[in-house]
């Protein structure tokens, strides 16, 4: 018995169907996959940047706060070498035994700095955080 030629087209239409069918969804399945690999090597990428950005903002910020520690310290020196210039000059005489004027000078220099390093602890205690710049 043979089959009517419709039947036998329309088998072979199933047939193309399926196989498309089939080769399809293997198609469709390995392009989601290569997507999906893709996109969470894109994400590890964007976190290693961002982990990036965070070290290097933390480096920069180590050394602003060295660098102002730097500052401070090298302001502190100078002040007390300051002082200390001026201590030995205070009290000198000229050779008739009078005080040659440089006293109130220093007096001056020496209240100036005072006034100096108690606005610079002013400041220091308005930004809270204990450092000057």
């Amino acid at each position: 018995m043979e089959l009517p030629a419709f039947v036998i087209y329309l088998s072979a239409g199933a047939y193309i169907a399926i196989m498309i069918a089939v080769l399809g969804v293997t198609q469709m399945l390995s392009s989601y996959f290569d997507l999906k690999a893709r996109r969470q090597q894109e994400e590890r990428q964007e976190e290693r940047r961002r982990e990036e950005r965070r070290y290097e903002e933390e480096r920069r910020r180590e050394e602003r706060r060295q660098d102002a520690e730097a500052a401070e310290r090298r302001h502190q020196e100078m002040m007390v070498a300051l002082v200390a210039a001026l201590g030995r000059g205070n009290g000198q005489v000229d050779g008739e035994g009078r005080d040659s004027g440089q006293a109130e000078l220093i007096r001056a220099m020496q209240r100036t700095i005072e006034e100096l390093r108690a606005e610079n602890e002013r400041l220091r205690q308005q930004n809270g955080n204990g450092n000057s710049l």
